[in-house]
């Protein structure tokens, strides 16, 4: 890369466990992705699904026992590159310490956009041009994204470009959806799945961990999960 030109870095963003009443988790992750190695990524991508013969759109509630083989080679194949070049991160948000109606006028969706903005401002860089895609998801205020970009232009001039997209029309927010949904299963659940166990333990290793449900240092680029504490806020 010449080093006279700005980094350009696509991310790719999806939710988990957000609505779940289940759940005392919820998650948001972002997968970025140097925007010039994209396009071999997604060709790479392209060749493994065919090998495996893998159809429709990847979602974690998706997830099969006959799928296991082709997310091994997958997230193999996407951790193996430099950090510089393919990381995830995410923010895990513990939802019975989260107070509506002092931090967010008694607002779930403007609590739910504040927390995206947490997640990202720790990685929007000044010197990097960066390129949001966001899974689509209803909302009863259609400028919530546009906000959201605002709020992180604030932070530097590298927003390039933000807007929500249907998941089946991009693999990179599916594979979010897949890491998001595995982070948020995790913290949630006692593992009874199996074929999700097996799917988390994919993924975990492919990251050198033992499991997905750990807290990271600010430092920890591979894949970072950020534990905000709530708690703090008095």
């Amino acid at each position: 890369m010449d080093s006279n030109k700005p980094q350009k870095i696509n991310i790719y963003c999806d939710e988990s466990s957000i609505d779940n009443p289940k759940h005392n988790f919820m998650v948001i992750g972002a997968l970025f992705i140097d925007r010039n190695l994209a396009p071999v990524v997604k060709e790479k991508i392209k060749e493994i699904r065919q090998k495996y013969k893998i159809n429709g759109e990847l979602k974690w509630v998706k997830t099969s026992s006959l799928t296991m083989d082709f997310y091994r080679e997958l997230f193999e194949y996407l951790f193996s590159f430099e950090t510089q070049n393919v990381t995830f991160r995410c923010i895990a948000i513990d939802k019975t310490k989260i107070n509506y109606e002092r931090y967010h006028d008694k607002d779930k969706e403007i609590a739910f956009y504040k927390f995206y903005y947490q997640l990202l401002k720790r990685r929007i860089k000044e010197d990097v041009q960066q390129y949001l895609f966001l899974d689509f998801r209803p909302s009863k205020n259609k400028n919530s994204v546009r906000r959201l970009g605002e709020f992180l232009g604030i932070l530097t001039k590298g927003i390039k470009h933000i807007q929500a997209y249907p998941s089946d029309q991009n693999i990179f927010i599916q594979i979010a959806d897949i890491l998001t949904g595995a982070v948020a299963y995790s913290y949630n659940s006692k593992l009874d799945s199996k074929v999700k166990k097996e799917l988390i333990d994919i993924i975990a290793k492919s990251i050198g961990k033992d499991s997905l449900k750990f807290c990271s240092p600010f430092w920890e680029d591979k894949f970072n999960i950020f534990c905000i504490d709530l708690t703090k806020r008095k």
